[in-house]
Order: C-alpha cells, then sequence, then structure tokens
C-alpha cells in the first residue's frame, strides 16, 4: 500500500508528474497554509516543486468559519447605517427592502466565492482567484491594495468607532476629544494582535465569542421591537397614519422619477457596505478541515442568517421610532434602547456597539494576516512575513545578526526568540500579524474618522482644497481597485471552469459533484460592481485618472523589485 504522503507529494509536484485538482488529495494529506497553490488550475510552470513540512496546529472549524464572517458584517456599520439609508427612500418600507435588496446582491457574489474557494483552495483567497485566472499581476496587485492601505484604514475606522462608543459609554456627559480616542482606538488595535498572537485559531477562538455577544444585541433589539408590535405599541409604524409603504414626510416634495431612482441606488450602495466581510472565508480556506463541506455551509449560511437578522432588526427599529428620528440619528441603537427601555438600556447598547466594532476588528486583523502570508509565500512581500526567510528555527540568529544594524538586534532577536515556538512549530503569523497592527496603529495616529470613511461622509474643512480633494479621491480609487478585485475574481469562474472542463469531462471534477454555483451569480454581482466603480469614478471624474495611473506605475515598479529578489529566500528559490 502506497504511503499516503508519497501520494500526496507526487500529486502537487511539477512537470513529469500528473497534477491532482483540488478535492483529490487522499485522506491524511493535509497541506499547510504555507504551501503555495498546487491545482491544476495554476499553469504548470507557477506549480512550485518543494513542500514545506505539514502544519502542526489546529485546524478552522466551521463555527470558526462562520464566525469570522458575522463577525465583520455584523460590526458598527449596521447599527448606523439605518440614518443613511432613511435619508434616502419614502418609507420604512422600502428602507427595509433596501437591506434585503443589498443582501441579495452581495449573495451572488459570495455564492461565487464558494465555487472559486473549492476550485483554488488556499489562504490567499481573492489573490490566488486571480491569479489562478488573469495572471500574477492582478494578484499581486489585489495584495498591495488590500493589506497596504485598505483593510488597515478600514480596521482604523473600525477600532476608532470602538473607542468612540465605549468612552461615551464610560462619561456620556462629555464631549469625546481626539486623542483620548485615538489612545483607546490603539489599545484596542494593540489587544487584539497580542491575542491572535497567542496561537494559529486563537483569534478564531475570539471570534465565536464576539459572534455570540453580536448576536445577543442583534436579537434583543429583534425581540424587543417585535414584542411592542404584538402588544401595539412603539412609536413608528404603529403610531403612524402612512404605516409601512405611505409618504410620510410633510413638507418635502416627492422627487421625479430620476431622482428617485437615484436615492435608492445611492440607499443599495450604503446598506451594500454593511454587508462587507462575506469575503474573509476565502482567506482561511487552506485551514478548513473540509473545504468542500464547510466552505458553502460557512458563506451560504452566514449570509442567510444576517440577511434575515438585518431585516428584522430595520423593521424593529421602524415600529419603535418615528421615521424622522431615524433619519435624524447618528446613533438608531442608542436612540431605541433610550426610548423603548430606558437610559440603562442606552447604557448596554453603547456598548454592545463598541463590542460588535471590537468583534469585526477581531475577524479584519485575522484574515489580513492570512493573506500577508500568502502573498509572502508568492514573493509579493519579504519571506519573512511568512516565516520563509530561514529553514530552520536554529539559523534566525545568525540570520538576524547579518541582516540587522547593531541597535536594532537586541529587541528583534528578544522578538525572535519569544515567538519562535508559536511560529515554527503551531504556524502563527507573528510578524503578518506586527505589521497588520503597525499599519492600522499608523492610520488611527494620522487620519480622523471623518476622514478615513470619506466615502460616506463629509470631509472636514481644508484651507489647502486641493489636498482635501486628491485625498477623497484616493480613498475612492482605492474603493474603485477593491471592487475592481471582487469583479475579476468572480468573473475568473468563467475561465477556470473551462481550464476544468479541458482536463476533465464535464461535471467529473470534485468541486462540481458538491457545488457549482448559478451562472447568473457571477453576471449579476459583476454587473453591481461595475456600477460601482462607475459611480467612484464619476464622483472625482477630473482626479480619478491621474491618482490610478500614479498607483499603478509605483505598483508595478514595485513588483519589478519584488519579483527580481524572489530567489533570495531559501525557501522560494
Amino acid at each position: 500500500m502506497d504511503d499516503p504522503a508519497m501520494v500526496c507529494s507526487a500529486g502537487v509536484s511539477g512537470a513529469g508528474t500528473s497534477a491532482q485538482l483540488p478535492g483529490d488529495a487522499p485522506e491524511g494529506c493535509g497541506i499547510d497554509e504555507q504551501v503555495t497553490v498546487r491545482s491544476a488550475l495554476l499553469r504548470e510552470s507557477e506549480i512550485s516543486s518543494e513542500l514545506r513540512p505539514r502544519r502542526k496546529g489546529p485546524t478552522l472549524t466551521r463555527l470558526n468559519c462562520l464566525a469570522l464572517i458575522i463577525g465583520l458584517q455584523v460590526g458598527s456599520g449596521i447599527f448606523s447605517a439605518p440614518s443613511l439609508i432613511a435619508q434616502q427612500v419614502r418609507s420604512p418600507a422600502e428602507a427595509v427592502g433596501v437591506f434585503v435588496a443589498a443582501g441579495l446582491l452581495v449573495w451572488t457574489g459570495a455564492a461565487s466565492f464558494v465555487e472559486l474557494g473549492l476550485l483554488v483552495p488556499s489562504n490567499g483567497g481573492i489573490q490566488d482567484y486571480l491569479r489562478a485566472s488573469w495572471g500574477d499581476y492582478p494578484g499581486y496587485l489585489f495584495s498591495w491594495i488590500w493589506v497596504g492601505v485598505a483593510r488597515p484604514a478600514g480596521n482604523a475606522v473600525i477600532s476608532t468607532i470602538f473607542a468612540n462608543y465605549l468612552l461615551k459609554a464610560l462619561r456620556p456627559a462629555d464631549p469625546i476629544s481626539p486623542w483620548p480616542s485615538k489612545i483607546v482606538a490603539l489599545g484596542c488595535v494593540a489587544s487584539l494582535t497580542a491575542i491572535n498572537c497567542l496561537g494559529a485559531t486563537a483569534g478564531a477562538k475570539a471570534a465565536n465569542i464576539f459572534m455570540i455577544l453580536k448576536l445577543a444585541t442583534l436579537g434583543s433589539i429583534i425581540a424587543i421591537g417585535f414584542t411592542a408590535y404584538v402588544f401595539g405599541y412603539g412609536d413608528g409604524v404603529p403610531a403612524s397614519h402612512a404605516g409601512w409603504f405611505g409618504w410620510d414626510q410633510a413638507g418635502h416634495d416627492e422627487p421625479d422619477l430620476w431622482g428617485y431612482l437615484g436615492n435608492i441606488s445611492a440607499a443599495v450602495f450604503t446598506a451594500l457596505f454593511c454587508y462587507g466581510g462575506w469575503e474573509n472565508a476565502s482567506f482561511v480556506a487552506g485551514d478548513m478541515d473540509n473545504p468542500a463541506r464547510d466552505l458553502p455551509i460557512a458563506i451560504n449560511g452566514a449570509m442567510a442568517l444576517v440577511i434575515v437578522g438585518f431585516f428584522l432588526m430595520n423593521a424593529s427599529l421602524y415600529i419603535c421610532l418615528p421615521f424622522d428620528v431615524i433619519r435624524e440619528s447618528k446613533t438608531v441603537a442608542v436612540e431605541f434602547a433610550n426610548r423603548t427601555i430606558g437610559a440603562w438600556g442606552g447604557l448596554i447598547f453603547t456598548i454592545g456597539v463598541a463590542i460588535s466594532a471590537m468583534g469585526a476588528s477581531n475577524a479584519n486583523i485575522f484574515a489580513v494576516a492570512k493573506v500577508t502570508v500568502a502573498a509572502s509565500q508568492r514573493a509579493y512581500f519579504p519571506p519573512i512575513l511568512a516565516n520563509l526567510h530561514c529553514r530552520t528555527a536554529q539559523e534566525e540568529a545568525s540570520y538576524f545578526r547579518r541582516a540587522l544594524a547593531w541597535p536594532f538586534r537586541l529587541p528583534v532577536l528578544a522578538l525572535v526568540r519569544l515567538t519562535r515556538r508559536l511560529r515554527w512549530e503551531y504556524s502563527t503569523p507573528v510578524f503578518a500579524l506586527l505589521l497588520n497592527g503597525a499599519l492600522t496603529s499608523f492610520f488611527i495616529l494620522v487620519g480622523n474618522l471623518t476622514g478615513l470613511i470619506a466615502l460616506i461622509g463629509d470631509i472636514p474643512p481644508s484651507p489647502l482644497l486641493w489636498a482635501r480633494d486628491m485625498y477623497v479621491a484616493t480613498n475612492i480609487v482605492l474603493e474603485m481597485m477593491k471592487y475592481f478585485c471582487y469583479m475579476m475574481s468572480v468573473l475568473g469562474i468563467f475561465i477556470l471552469r473551462q481550464r476544468v472542463d479541458k482536463q476533465l469531462p464535464t461535471g467529473s471534477h470534485p468541486t462540481y459533484r458538491t457545488y457549482k454555483t448559478w451562472v447568473g451569480n457571477p453576471i449579476i454581482f459583476s454587473s453591481v460592481s461595475s456600477l460601482l466603480i462607475i459611480r467612484g469614478a464619476l464622483s472625482v471624474l477630473p482626479l480619478t485618472p491621474v491618482i490610478f495611473s500614479i498607483s499603478i506605475l509605483i505598483l508595478a515598479m514595485l513588483y519589478r523589485r519584488v519579483a527580481s529578489h524572489a530567489s533570495e529566500s531559501p525557501l522560494l528559490a
């Protein structure tokens, strides 16, 4: 009988062997997250023949993956977005319907990502989907956008929201000052980074706890709202003559058809951002015990749960609060609690929103570390971030003595010794986590909440108008590039399907025996993504080509440099 390790090795080796497709590996041939994608979907020249030792750390369960997705989706956004959406719609029914429509649109992308995750099962997620479909450079571009700017800036926003809500709970009568908020936000990032450094799945276990607390907050709003509806109480729909569908805005003229459609589209785009986080499961697919079984359940289960939860929560808000109050309030959940169960309820909900934001930050930190490791394996980032700078732990001391100037040796060597077992025995991405924490801290220190969320808010007045406009344009271009990566990943399904059909009879691939998304899903999601990109481009039309061109040129130069030094790593040579 063949040794399973030999069978597995032969199945993923390079030229001259028959490379196995994802899902064909014999049981017991688990591959470490630090092994690059070895799928017949990738070009033969891209498949490395050198295997890294099998990971000794634990794998992620279905519950861990579900918690990571819900951890980002049920963040602080859902507790503030109802106000923004209410400003664009005419009735409570439209507002609730917008959340359902946005959720279904996002689900088309999530369902497409399930198939991509099964065809290319790795922790690179979008990075490897782009690479498998379109080549190396799109994957490289995504890695720099996601790890370098998009996620650290987003995490800075979430951490700042956590700090603001926590300070408001502790001192409700005092205004929130910038520097206390920054200090608390930095403490949030530091503590969550430390938790994730405790083990390969410490962040995922923390996500389980955060998920329970988030669902408890969401569930309590739903329970209070529908209890009030059953007994005929509530200052919202039950007390309104217009009901769920009526135009109940005295003194406001009804817009024309084009104006109405524009308002609805703006409301849908706002709701789409509340569902952000659905792509997180793609970054940990390589750590799942059984991706073919767990990935569809995790993504589709999370989407179903979140859509139903958002629908019921918004319905509860409109039952208990007047339409105009929701429209004007910046903290709808706290206003809901104050009106239904009193000031002490407002305090509890303030803490609940803070915990939700902290849970979203934790999910961000965990997922970005996985992407950073996968990018380092591709030589997009320095190999040290994936612990590929040395072949053995014993070589590290001499490596750092040669690489570092003397002032930095002592603290770095102390950190290396402290984290050696976690990195080498349990594959904990310590250096990737520290990088993400440092970048997030940078955005917290130099930015402000309004500036960081420039896409959906006003920019503070500045005498340097051109600099302010350039800042907004840069944020919007980054958001456009992010959705461009989503769109190209989903369209890549058609390329990968064609490649699979050339290698195996139609329908015989293991993935398609368990899951194949409806062909309309990638088409619908790509269409929505293209509309988001066009909308962003039109909002900063004069500056968009300049920012986009500069970004591409800088990334192209970096790629040329990084690719030329890829052979310097002993494990990437």
